[in-house]
């Protein structure tokens, strides 16, 4: 059994995954949806796909560090945090890029998003907030490995 909590390796090793796989198969196949979605004050050229392959490039990393590295690290807290730590740096600079397109205003207000203006913050802000969480320690165990049997490794 993990020492790691339930509901953060759900988010971790299953959803964010499959977000991130979904987000990278959208850059690479289909940009300008992805534009729409999230930069709805952008429009989208086929100029602007070389930074869509870079996207996708940086999604399927955080998508092979959480279904697969934190998979075999899954007792140490350490390793985890480092992983969702500089996720959380992509994370706020992906957040920050949908403000600069949204404003604040539009952000900020559940009442003026429409379906997709919803799916796409809340994918995005819900497993930052869990990132964070975990990062901070919230339900997390100390920082320690813990060897097969639940032992302290010294």
């Amino acid at each position: 059994m993990s020492t790691i909590p339930l509901p953060y390796l759900l988010v971790f090793h299953y959803v964010e995954p499959l977000f991130a796989t979904l987000g990278a198969l959208q850059a690479l196949l289909s940009p300008g949806a992805l534009v729409h979605m999230s930069l709805p004050s952008i429009s989208y050229t086929p100029a602007l796909r070389p930074l869509f392959t870079q996207l996708a490039g940086s999604w399927l990393m955080f998508a092979f560090h959480d279904a697969v590295t934190l998979r075999i690290y899954r007792d140490d807290v350490r390793i985890w945090r480092h992983i969702l730590g500089a996720a959380i740096l992509s994370d706020v600079g992906y957040t920050a890029s949908l403000v600069q397109s949204m404003g604040w205003e539009w952000f900020l207000n559940p009442l003026r998003w429409d379906l997709v203006n919803g799916f796409t913050i809340l994918s995005t802000v819900g497993p930052l907030v869990a990132k964070v969480l975990f990062v901070l320690g919230v339900g997390v165990p100390g920082d320690r490995k813990l060897g097969k049997k639940g032992r302290k490794k010294e």
